[in-house]
C-alpha cells in the first residue's frame, strides 16, 4: 500500500505480528504470522484484512465471485449489492471486513468477506455495536470464508477491528450457521485473541439439503397424500381461470415483479399491523433498501422472484436469493382471497422440483425464523442458527460482558413474552395454514 505507515509489535504469546495501517483511505492490514497463516510451511504466504466500503466490495466484484466458488458456507446477504443498498437507502454505518491472502509476488486473493453495520443492539442499550445482518430483511450473518484458510481469514477481521480506533469493539453477530464449519473456525480465531464469543440464542430452521437427495427430491419432500391434496387444489384454481408459473429473471423483470410482490404483501395479513404483520411496505426505509438489494441482487444474477399468475394477476409469490451452491428464501407473499386452495404452497411446490432438478445447487434455506411454520413439516432438514455477542478486545472487557448480559436477559424475556403472546393468539382463532409459513418470517 502507497504512503502506508508500518509498525510491529509482539502478541502476548510472543509471536511477531506486522501491522500495516492506510492513513488516507482509513484501512489497515493484518498480516498474520508465517506459522498462523500457513502451518508454517510456506512464510512466503500471508493474510491481511482491509476495511472497505461499498463501492470498494463492488470493485472487487470478479474476486468476490471466485471467493464464493471455494468459501466454506455461501451467503447470499454477504454480496456487494446489499452493501449498496445499505448505503444508499438506510443511513447506516456500514463496514465491509475483507480478508486477503498473498502468496510470493503475486497478486493477493480474496479469503474473506464480512458485512458489518453500527448499530444499537437489539435490547436498545445506548451503546454503539457491529452488526450482522444488517437488517430485518437479511437472514444469515455467517461470514464467506476460503475453505483453506478460515482461520486465518477471520482472524485477520477481527485483528483489524481490535487495531482500528474508530470502529466499536463489541459485535452481535445474529443467525450465524451453528452446523458447518465457519463458527468453529471463528471460536477458535477468537481463543487466539484469548476470548469468546458469547451464545445468547439458538433456533433451528427448515432447511431442504438436494445433495443427498435424487433428481425426485422434490416429490419426496411433500408426502403422497399431501402432494394429491396439492394436486387437488391446483385443480381447483385452473377451474377459476387460467393458471400459470411465471419466472421472472431479468433485473427489468424483477424490478416490476417486486413492486407486484411487495403490493400483494401489504394487502395480506402482514400488512395488518393487528395481526403482528411485517409487510415491508409498512416502514419506507426498508422498502427502499429492499429495492435496491433485490435489484442489485438480481443485476448480479443473484436474485429472482416467481409467481402463480391467475388470469395474468399473481395469487402467489416468492422472492428468492442465489448464492454459490445455496438458495435462500427471502419473501413470500399470497392472495388471501385464494387461501382455501394454498397457492403459495403450490407455488414453493413449484419451485422446490425446479431447484431440485439443477445439479449445481444443494441446499435450499428457509430463512424462517425458527422451524415453528407450517413448511417445517414438509423439509425435514434443518439450518441450526445462533447468536453471539463478540468482544475482540484481548481478554475481553465488562463492557462486552454487560451488553452480553444484557442481551441475553433482553432475548429471555422477548421470548417468554412471545410464547405467551402466540398462545393467547392460539385460543382467540384456529393455526394459519402453510402459505402463512412464507419465508424469511
Amino acid at each position: 500500500m502507497s504512503g502506508a505507515h508500518r509498525y510491529t509489535f509482539r502478541s502476548d504469546a510472543g509471536a511477531g505480528v506486522t501491522r500495516r495501517i492506510a492513513s488516507h483511505a482509513e484501512s489497515a492490514g493484518i498480516v498474520l504470522p508465517a506459522t498462523a497463516s500457513t502451518g508454517g510451511e510456506d512464510p512466503a504466504q500471508e493474510v491481511f484484512g482491509e476495511i472497505a466500503d461499498a463501492a470498494r466490495f463492488r470493485a472487487v466484484s470478479s474476486q468476490r465471485r471466485m471467493l464464493v466458488s471455494r468459501c466454506a458456507e455461501p451467503n447470499a446477504f454477504m454480496e456487494p449489492a446489499v452493501a449498496e443498498a445499505t448505503e444508499g437507502a438506510t443511513g447506516m454505518t456500514l463496514h465491509v471486513l475483507l480478508a486477503w491472502k498473498r502468496a510470493g509476488t503475486g497478486a493477493p486473493e480474496l479469503v474473506g468477506a464480512w458485512l458489518l453495520a453500527e448499530n444499537r443492539p437489539s435490547s436498545r442499550l445506548p451503546v454503539r455495536v457491529l452488526a450482522c445482518p444488517i437488517n430485518a430483511l437479511t437472514f444469515l450473518g455467517t461470514p464467506v470464508l476460503d475453505r483453506s484458510c478460515m482461520v486465518e481469514a477471520i482472524a485477520a477481521m477481527l485483528d483489524l477491528v481490535a487495531a482500528s480506533p474508530r470502529l466499536p469493539k463489541v459485535l452481535c453477530a445474529s443467525d450465524v450457521a451453528a452446523d458447518g464449519t465457519v463458527l468453529p473456525a471463528l471460536r477458535e480465531a477468537l481463543a487466539r485473541l484469548g476470548t469468546r464469543p458469547v451464545e445468547i440464542e439458538r433456533r433451528a430452521r427448515a432447511k431442504l439439503d438436494l445433495s443427498a437427495e435424487t433428481q425426485a427430491a422434490g416429490d419426496r419432500a411433500i408426502s403422497l397424500k399431501h402432494r394429491s391434496e396439492l394436486r387437488r387444489r391446483r385443480r381447483k384454481l385452473m377451474e377459476c381461470g387460467t393458471l400459470a408459473h411465471v419466472s421472472h429473471r431479468t433485473p427489468a423483470e424483477v424490478g416490476a415483479a417486486l413492486q407486484e410482490f411487495l403490493r400483494l404483501e401489504a394487502t395480506g395479513w402482514k400488512g395488518q399491523s393487528s395481526q403482528g404483520g411485517r409487510a415491508v411496505l409498512r416502514a419506507a426505509p426498508l422498502a427502499a433498501f429492499a429495492t435496491r438489494m433485490i435489484e442489485g441482487l438480481a443485476g448480479d444474477g443473484c436474485a429472482g422472484i416467481d409467481a402463480l399468475r391467475l388470469d395474468g394477476r399473481p395469487i402467489a409469490m416468492n422472492v428468492w436469493l442465489r448464492s454459490g451452491n445455496g438458495v435462500f428464501g427471502w419473501k413470500m407473499a399470497y392472495d388471501e382471497a385464494y387461501r382455501r386452495w394454498s397457492p403459495g404452497t403450490l407455488l414453493l411446490d413449484d419451485l422446490v422440483q425446479s431447484f431440485a432438478g439443477d445439479a449445481t445447487i444443494r441446499f435450499i434455506d428457509s430463512c424462517n425464523r425458527t422451524d415453528a411454520t407450517a413448511l417445517a413439516h414438509s423439509w425435514s432438514g434443518r439450518r441450526v442458527v445462533v447468536d453471539l455477542i463478540i468482544d475482540v478486545r484481548r481478554g475481553g472487557s465488562w463492557h462486552g460482558r454487560w451488553v452480553a448480559a444484557t442481551e441475553y436477559a433482553y432475548r429471555q424475556a422477548r421470548t417468554y413474552g412471545r410464547e405467551i403472546y402466540h398462545a393467547a393468539r392460539r385460543r382467540r382463532r384456529p393455526v394459519r395454514t402453510a402459505n402463512a409459513a412464507g419465508q424469511g418470517d
